[in-house]
């Protein structure tokens, strides 16, 4: 069985956006399970199980014993326009339309995704880190990077007592290197460029030109506003009581 509809898109939304609010969808539909999701520039294909994916690449349709499939494609109403229109497909394993009622409601919770995302912005305080999620679950794995107040004792080491860091898994991470890439490449020897594996010290005029970027990413992408603003917060505070903030990933 297959269901096709079209959805219009606001033309406020960036593809990106639009794409961070179908997979806000997808996990909701979902639950916190694990399931696959394959993307390229214009389409998502998401499913409970991997088997399933690859049997729609080479037959068309499910295997009579997967669980459901969604195909989303986005095209363009007129060429460079940005104004886009989402075909939405739904497939499972019966053959009659029995659930046709049940596509039409998932279509309506599609909808009110693309109007109005549901809040994904978790936060877990451990000991002296603060864990922010957004759209990362746990098949994403646990790369990601902490921030960490940099200040100096009176040996000139790194203060025990500088205050609690941030830690953005890299699912999430992307969206804010947006503005970090800001005050990228640098002039000092042998810290040039960001480095995801190292430490990354950036001072406290850099994190404005950072702050700034950020400021503008919230218009592009009103999805993550709350997510932005509550790490522009944490930044604006902790540098209120230190002059750096060092980044660390642990690719």
């Amino acid at each position: 069985m297959r269901y096709d509809t079209e959805i219009a898109c606001a033309s406020y939304l960036t593809l990106h956006e639009q794409k961070l609010r179908i997979k806000s969808f997808l996990i909701e539909y979902f639950g916190t399970a694990d399931f696959f999701l394959a993307e390229t520039g214009f389409s998502i294909t998401a499913v409970q199980e991997e088997t399933a994916f690859f049997e729609w690449i080479n037959v068309g349709r499910p295997d009579r014993a997967t669980k459901d499939l969604f195909h989303f494609k986005w095209t363009e109403r007129e060429r460079r326009s940005g104004h886009f229109l989402l075909k939405c497909s739904f497939l499972n394993r019966l053959e009659d339309n029995s659930r046709q009622k049940q596509f039409e409601k998932i279509v309506l919770q599609m909808k009110e995704h693309i109007q109005h995302p549901t809040s994904t912005l978790y936060i877990t305080q451990k000991e002296k880190l603060i864990e922010v999620r957004q759209f990362h679950h746990r098949a994403n794995g646990k790369i990601g990077y902490g921030l960490y107040p940099y200040d100096e004792d009176e040996n000139g080491h790194w203060s025990e007592n500088s205050g609690v860091g941030l830690w953005i898994y890299r699912k999430d991470f992307h969206l804010l290197y947006e503005g970090i890439k800001e005050v990228y490449p640098r002039k000092v020897k042998g810290f040039e460029n960001f480095d995801d594996t190292g430490m990354n010290f950036i001072s406290k005029s850099e994190w404005k030109v950072i702050l700034d970027r950020w400021s503008k990413l919230v218009i592009t992408n009103p999805s993550s506003a709350e997510f932005i603003d509550y790490v522009s917060r944490w930044v604006i505070a902790t540098l209120e009581q230190v002059d750096e903030i060092a980044i660390e990933g642990n690719l």
